[in-house]
């Protein structure tokens, strides 16, 4: 049986995106034992896929901080050790960073990963044994794909695109999930993204009158006050801060998620829910959903979509001009049609 370990670290919707790839090789290849490296805050993601037969942490981000600590060269000691008593067939470098080859030159099994020409760091592709030439205009799913075929031999030709996700209710998930209900996902990292919060109200009390329930998820303070805001008086549940597999398992069991163009909407995307993304400043031909049953509405203002972090447009009540095309009207036909 061969040993393969897949080194795919960071973020979250890289992570949902490299998932399609580990189905081509499940169905190609059949008996492989795949190893997964990510950041430890992943550590479970992983393990939504099937396939997946162990998984292996690293803490980078956290290192970075402390290169010469005590503790980090511990902790890169122990994981060296743990990865090299492996004894992997294949080592692949689906990350293509300066970081991840870090970890990848210290293993005996063939490295493989991109090429200098398809990488977006390409000091990183000297560690490699076989740099793979895979086109960068195209999507990261396709080219996590194409990758992995490349490394193992098989052809894509008659493999359908598949996520292969399957989340397990969490035994510690104690809420009702019987009642028909949608998930909005108003958190993101850049504040481009964040559909105004006068939207994400109208829609939530338009949703509760429907009878459906609406939850609030929330990653950070910021957040949690804003989840708040939204809920007000409309009977929406701001819900406690919970592990990434719950989410998940009610992201797989909503009648509809709506969210910005964040890592859960894509989560959600793939576990085939129907879910809705709201695209302004950046851009859904490059980073729209993907799944059976999304729909990536993309704004139509003149800068849009413009892939900046911040909007300089952004007006004295907080709503970004380019959301002004993408209003609560547009988001509750697709709800109700769902």
């Amino acid at each position: 049986m061969k040993k393969i370990l897949l080194v795919k670290t960071t973020s979250l919707g890289d992570l949902i995106h490299a998932m399609p790839a580990v189905t081509d090789l499940h169905h190609a290849m059949g008996d492989v034992e795949l190893h997964w490296l990510v950041e430890e805050s992943f550590r479970d993601i992983p393990y939504w896929h099937p396939a997946v037969t162990k998984v292996h942490t690293c803490a980078v981000r956290t290192w970075r901080k402390k290169p010469f600590a005590k503790e980090t060269r511990a902790a890169v000691a122990a994981l060296k050790a743990d990865l090299k008593a492996e004894d992997f067939d294949l080592v692949i470098d689906a990350q293509g960073l300066v970081k991840s080859a870090w970890i990848v030159r210290w293993l005996a099994g063939e490295k493989h990963g991109y090429d200098k020409h398809s990488i977006r760091e390409p000091l990183a592709s000297r560690v490699y044994d076989i740099g793979h030439s895979i086109s960068r205009e195209q999507t990261a799913i396709d080219r996590n794909r194409q990758l992995l075929a490349a490394v193992n031999g098989y052809s894509l030709s008659n493999l359908p695109l598949s996520f292969g996700l399957s989340i397990e209710r969490p035994s510690n998930l104690d809420m009702p999930v019987d009642k028909p209900y949608l998930v909005f996902l108003h958190g993101t990292n850049w504040s481009s993204k964040i559909w105004p919060v006068a939207y994400w109200q109208a829609l939530a009390e338009d949703m509760q009158q429907r009878g459906f329930q609406v939850y609030l998820p929330w990653g950070d303070d910021a957040e949690r006050q804003r989840a708040h805001e939204i809920a007000g008086d409309s009977g929406a549940v701001v819900l406690d801060r919970l592990p990434l597999t719950s989410i998940a398992y009610l992201l797989q069991n909503a009648h509809t998620v709506v969210g910005s163009d964040t890592g859960l909407s894509h989560i959600a995307g793939a576990l085939s829910t129907h879910t809705l993304g709201l695209y302004g400043s950046t851009n859904s031909k490059l980073t729209g959903l993907v799944g059976d049953n999304v729909k990536s509405l993309q704004s139509d203002f003149d800068c849009s979509p413009c892939m900046k972090r911040e909007c300089p447009l952004v007006r004295s009540d907080g709503i970004i001009p380019c959301y002004e095309r993408i209003g609560p009207e547009r988001v509750r036909d697709y709800i109700v049609r769902s």
